[in-house]
This record gives C-alpha cells, structure tokens and sequence, in this order.
C-alpha cells in the first residue's frame, strides 16, 4: 500500500484512488503523552489543594489551643464569614459567640476529610471537634461538648485559605 507524507499527516492509498488520513505516529504519541500529563497534573494539583487545606485546618486548630477559640477564629475567618450558630457575620459573630467562654476554655477539632474545586478556589473540611471547659468550681466536672464540624474555606487572593462557613453539631449528652 502506498503512502504519502503532507504537511505531518500520514495519507495511506487505499484501493479505487481513495486516500485515508490518519494520524502520524508520533504526533499520537506527543498527544497521548500531553494528555497523561495534563490529567495527572489535574489531580496532582487537586491533592495539593486538598493537603493546603488540610494543613490550612490543622493551623487554624493549633492556633485556637495555643491562643484560645476567639482569638483563632478572628484570625481565620474572611471578612464576611458566617457562623451557622449565630445570626451576624465576621467578627461580631465570633465575638458573639465566644464571649461566653472563659479563657481556660479549650476548642480543638481534627479534620478527618477535604475537598476542593476543581478551580482551587472553594474547599471545605470536616472532622470531629472537642470543646472543653474548666468548671471553677471545686470538685466539679468539667464540661465537655463533642460533635462534628464543617468548614468552607475559600482562597483568597494572595493565596490564603480563609473560612467562609463554619458550622457544628452537637452529638449530645454531657
């Protein structure tokens, strides 16, 4: 069977003076390559969004054990977060929320799960959280509140992952 070479492509002559084109060997190969990369590079980028945010969680939770709830979720929370506990937005929810709280007052959560957009831009993260509360009471128990938590973040502009959504549940009891 002849075969004729124009401009890259591969023609091969098929019978009744019909050409058929198919694709030059290694111009497959080039696009089969660039696909494998470009798909691995999809998901690379994924799980590195997800481990960011991971890491962005794991922070957020150190910081509310070494300098308290509020102060943490002050620092973590965009402009315009809001907290499904209470009815305003940003700081004056935090403040809201964690002026009950004394200051021996410890918050911590582990994430047990991510996920982010394909764009990278929105993710969320959930897990168990632990709050525990020294009574000053002599003799008396602590409180202790267990359940779960969810978290939207969202990337900011400089790259910071900041919370856009936070909410828990309780799972009840004492």
């Amino acid at each position: 069977m002849p075969h004729l070479w124009f401009a890259g492509e591969f023609m091969a002559w098929h019978g009744a003076g019909r050409l058929r084109r198919t694709m030059n060997p290694r111009i497959a190969a080039v696009l089969s390559a660039a696909a494998a990369l470009l798909a691995g590079c999809v998901r690379s980028g994924n799980e590195r969004y997800k481990a960011e945010l991971i890491a962005a969680d794991k922070a957020f939770c150190a910081s509310s054990v070494e300098k308290g709830p509020k102060a943490a979720f002050l620092a973590a929370i965009a402009r315009d977060c809001k907290l499904l506990n209470d009815t305003r937005v940003g700081a004056d929810a935090v403040n809201n929320i964690f002026i009950q709280l004394p200051a021996t007052a410890t918050l911590k959560w582990e994430p047990s799960f991510a996920d982010v957009s394909a764009s990278g831009e929105l993710g969320y993260t959930w897990g168990r959280y632990e709050l525990y509360v020294p009574m000053t009471k002599l003799g008396a128990a602590p409180l202790i509140r267990r359940g779960t938590y969810v978290t939207i973040w969202k990337r900011q502009l400089n790259g910071v992952w900041k919370v856009v959504l936070d909410g828990s549940n309780f799972d009840g009891g004492r």
